[in-house]
């Protein structure tokens, strides 16, 4: 009812017998340009010639629903972030000021957050959205890795930094003296290790190429030299590998290139013994395998090979220190398989015995095992000594001089 002079949608206007849809359908129609606030009204007129219950053109037409969507203009967004960050215009040379606006333009010089809700002048205002923004600075000083001087069979490790970034690395290396250069897979951090190096890559150069993507270009560090020396050649030796009581030989090292001061370390069986020098004097309490262990004056580490001292078979009976003073030591050659028990009477030239003690042999001891005696509280003089074989009932004997001060 009333006045309407804005035809916004017509349906059928000429009135066919056709023109209307027969199922629910959707008209759409836009109303732009409305001041705020704004009020008026919309009217719905069905128009049909020759109509009513009885006449020809008796459909029906209806409305199912009217929905009304107010956009209240183009949004406009209200900006927030690190101050004197914010621009207007591309050349960041006019601030943001807060004004409403759709774009702006930022440069902060580390990552930074921004944020921003937007109004329509119906009012309505939307929930703050947060905006961040990642700061890569490009490649700047760069740290180059350092030559390296390392053994055979070790691994050498360069490294490589720069100011900037967030930055990617990628090493290189060159082995024809820097001319051209190759990646080496997976070797995308600030450090490279080079495992189990080996003489032949003496003088292969490593380089990293730094990058601050999306910032260009890309900067190569400077390359470092890689040095490998060969371990040193190793070997021990000794004049006389069988010993008796009272005998010694001197293991002798030798190393190529030399050992480096107190460079030297020895095992005995397998545990390690004292000694810095090549050398090892042995008696029959050290019977075993000896290996030397050198730190060359290349810094590099190698080992000898292994060299036994064992004892010469004897039948004689060792006393010693003879004279004595009154303690000495008694030793007799044992090389037999199984235990066997000794015993050992010492008596004075009449014939009266002084001493008696029994030892266990077996071939887990030395085969010259020592036997301890002491006669300091007996007078001086000439002492049998008579070592008595409980198997085979064998005896065998020598003198022993005891001479006090």
């Amino acid at each position: 009812f009333g006045d309407f002079s804005n035809l916004l949608l017509t349906i059928n206007s000429g009135l066919t017998t056709t023109g209307y849809p027969f199922v629910w359908t959707q008209y759409t129609v836009t109303v732009s340009g409305l001041g705020a606030p704004t009020s008026g009204r919309f009217a719905f007129r069905y128009f049909v010639t020759n109509a009513g219950s009885a006449a020809a053109n008796s459909d029906f037409i209806g409305v199912d629903n009217v929905k009304f969507t107010a956009t209240g203009g183009a949004a406009q967004g209200i900006w927030t972030g690190p101050a004197g960050t914010m621009w207007t215009n591309p050349g960041a040379t006019t601030a943001y000021t807060g004004t409403p606006a759709t774009t702006i333009y930022v440069n902060p010089t580390v990552n930074s957050n921004y944020q921003v809700s937007f109004t329509t002048l119906t009012p309505c205002t939307s929930a703050t959205t947060t905006v961040p923004v990642n700061v890569t600075t490009p490649v700047g000083t760069v740290t180059s890795p350092v030559n390296r001087t390392v053994c055979s069979g070790t691994n050498a490790t360069f490294t490589a930094s720069a100011t900037g970034g967030p930055l990617t690395y990628q090493w290189q290396v060159s082995t024809d003296a820097g001319l051209t250069w190759s990646n080496i897979s997976g070797a995308t951090s600030g450090t490279l290790t080079v495992s189990s190096v080996t003489t032949s890559m003496t003088g292969y150069r490593y380089r990293a190429v730094i990058t601050a993507a999306p910032c260009t270009p890309s900067v190569n560090s400077n390359a470092a030299i890689l040095t490998v020396n060969s371990l040193p050649t190793v070997a021990i030796t000794a004049p006389d590998l069988s010993l008796t009581p009272g005998q010694t030989t001197t293991v002798t090292a030798t190393s190529s290139p030399a050992a480096a001061a107190n460079g030297w370390t020895w095992t005995l069986d397998g545990s390690a013994i004292s000694g810095t020098t090549n050398t090892q004097v042995v008696n029959v309490n050290g019977f075993g395998t000896y290996r030397a262990r050198v730190v060359d004056v290349n810094g590099c580490i190698a080992f000898s090979n292994d060299l036994t001292i064992g004892a010469e078979a004897s039948d004689r009976l060792w006393i010693y220190p003879n004279p004595s003073s009154g303690a000495f030591q008694v030793r007799l050659y044992y090389g037999g398989p199984v235990t066997e028990r000794r015993v050992v009477r010492l008596f004075k030239s009449n014939g009266q015995l002084v001493m008696e003690k029994e030892f266990t042999l077996d071939n887990l001891v030395s085969p010259y095992l020592r036997m301890d005696f002491d006669l300091s509280n007996l007078a001086s003089g000439t002492y049998v000594v008579k070592v008595n074989n409980s198997v085979t009932g064998k005896i065998t004997s020598g003198l022993v001089v005891i001479q006090h001060d």
